[in-house]
């Protein structure tokens, strides 16, 4: 399985979800760049 990787950080995650929830926790929500609008 690819990991996907923070375009802030670089951090590598498992999945586009929990690359949106570190994007919600550490670069304050900007998850709209991943195309998470759950919250919109």
């Amino acid at each position: 399985m690819n990991k996907v990787s923070c375009p802030y950080c670089q951090s590598e995650f498992d999945t586009k979800e929990d690359l949106s929830k570190h994007i919600d926790r550490v670069h304050h929500g900007s998850g709209l760049l991943e195309g998470d609008t759950r919250k919109y």
